[in-house]
């Protein structure tokens, strides 16, 4: 083998040591962990996706027997249930199909042409053919907005089944308007949320004989967020720059998600945070809406990614709807007596039945003191959080409900038991005993909104009913009138 001459050796090793100082100096991107969506059968991140959550991946199993106690029956059952999965709101049907599509295009730009994808942490290529392939769903137009779903209508007409088998002794024969009481908010979601539920009861077609109660004007049992202005400027505080969501939005960790969703999407730069939850909205509908489907914008996201996309949300929804609100199991205290109202009455109705929102379930399940954490969840205890009891994906996903059942047991103490059950599993309190609680110490933990006087205790009093523009103008002018007409009687 003939040796080669000294100054080209030279000049090679000069190549190898500017190429090697190069790549120092500029590496190629990487940004996360190598994840192939496509290729996962798992998938467990869908169970994080926030209150966007598909219910079938929460709630528990047909085959549990929490609700089976010795020597008790049921004997009533009360419902509070969120509607089921719905389609996107009308502004997000307006700006999503274009955002969307731009950001494919772009993405797929970066793999195919700009060459800009990282070495480490890249889709994978199935994951990419999804990508290509994607288009909105022509259908979905604005006047469906936040329509419920076909999974949607599944949800509750399924969950009616479950609970139907498991509470046989109360759901017994045909449908017999004094044994049902149902209500449902003034939305389509929520009506055929309803609807859903009572085919599953008694059988398709059959809510046309179910009779609702009417929405009264200002609905202070399902929606009573709405008529609250002291909710409001809580909502809006959580929007300032000091609120712990706005925090954890400019947290390093935050910041470097955002920066890694972008890399291992091919850009150079950094996408803002409405373009990162365009994808992460159309990702969570999708999977909502097609189960056993692979959406393509789930596949942009590793799974550590979605965690902090969850954590982000949870962040708002505990101070604007839990623990981190004050105020917050005031708001339902029309909910919570009339739930033990209704329990406490041993005649008809036996089935009690409310369809409503996420907001609800949570201020609910507030006021009942459960799922509460030893310490708060803030912008700077991400990781001291991964096992946190407030996580707004098992707490209220699409159609998540909570029933109280009440039994009658032989027990001669305590003969009235009550579970809780929240997405179909049971409810833990330390009061109770595993699950089962004595019907004297449930009255005894909410006597607080039983006893005392729901109009002042709800929004302290302030917010049970809201004047409108129109009406506060007719009210001043009326004012005005009595006090010269009295000028004029006096003189």
């Amino acid at each position: 083998m003939t040796a080669l001459p000294p100054s080209i050796v030279a000049r090679a090793l000069l190549l190898v040591t500017i190429c090697s100082t190069v790549s120092a100096q500029f590496p190629a991107p990487r940004c996360c962990e190598t994840y192939c969506y496509s290729q996962d059968s798992d998938r467990t991140q869908v169970k994080h996706f926030a209150t966007k959550t598909a219910y079938e991946v929460i709630h528990g199993p047909s085959s549990s027997r929490e609700h089976i106690v010795p020597n008790c029956r049921p004997s009533k059952f009360w419902l509070l249930s969120r509607h089921g999965t719905r389609l996107p709101g009308k502004k997000a049907i307006s700006a999503l199909p274009q955002t969307l599509k731009n950001l494919r295009d772009s993405i797929l730009d970066n793999y195919d042409v700009r060459r800009t994808r990282p070495d480490v942490g890249r889709l994978c290529l199935d994951d990419l053919e999804l990508l290509r392939n994607w288009r909105w769903d022509s259908n979905i137009t604005t006047d469906y907005e936040s329509f419920l779903t076909a999974q949607g209508w599944n949800d509750l007409k399924f969950l009616a089944k479950r609970e139907q088998d498991r509470f046989y002794e109360v759901f017994n024969g045909p449908y017999v308007r004094e044994n049902y009481l149902f209500r449902h908010t003034k939305t389509q979601r929520t009506e055929a949320s309803f609807r859903a539920f009572a085919d599953g009861l008694f059988g398709d077609g059959a809510y046309v004989h179910v009779n609702p109660e009417p929405e009264p004007a200002d609905d202070t049992l399902l929606k009573p967020y709405d008529f609250c202005p002291a909710y409001d400027a809580n909502k809006d505080r959580n929007k300032d720059a000091n609120s712990e969501q706005s925090k954890f939005l400019r947290s390093p960790l935050f910041l470097q998600t955002l920066s890694d969703i972008s890399t291992r999407l091919g850009f150079q730069y950094n996408l803002s945070v409405d373009q990162v939850e365009a994808m992460w909205d159309q990702c969570r509908f999708e999977q909502a809406w097609h189960i056993q489907e692979y959406s393509p914008w789930c596949s942009v996201f590793t799974k550590e990614q979605v965690n902090v996309l969850e954590y982000k949300e949870d962040l708002g929804y505990y101070y604007q709807n839990s623990y981190g609100y004050p105020k917050a199991a005031d708001l339902a205290c029309y909910a919570v007596s009339d739930m033990i109202r209704h329990l406490a009455r041993p005649e008809n109705p036996t089935v009690i039945g409310y369809f409503t929102h996420e907001t609800e379930i949570q201020l609910f399940l507030n006021a009942l003191g459960a799922k509460q954490d030893r310490e708060a969840p803030r912008a700077d205890n991400y990781y001291a959080m991964r096992n946190r009891q407030f996580r707004s994906s098992e707490l209220t996903p699409f159609a998540a409900n909570v029933a109280a059942v009440r039994y009658q047991c032989t027990d001669p103490r305590e003969p009235v038991k009550v579970i809780f059950f929240l997405n179909e599993k049971a409810l833990m309190f330390d009061w109770c005993k595993v699950g089962l609680c004595d019907w004297s110490e449930v009255q005894r933990r909410y006597q607080r909104y039983t006893e005392g006087n729901c109009a002042k205790l709800y929004c302290g009093g302030s917010g049970a009913k809201r004047v409108n523009v129109g009406e506060g103008f007719i009210m001043l002018v009326s004012v005005v009138l009595t006090v010269v007409l009295a000028a004029i009687a006096r003189k």
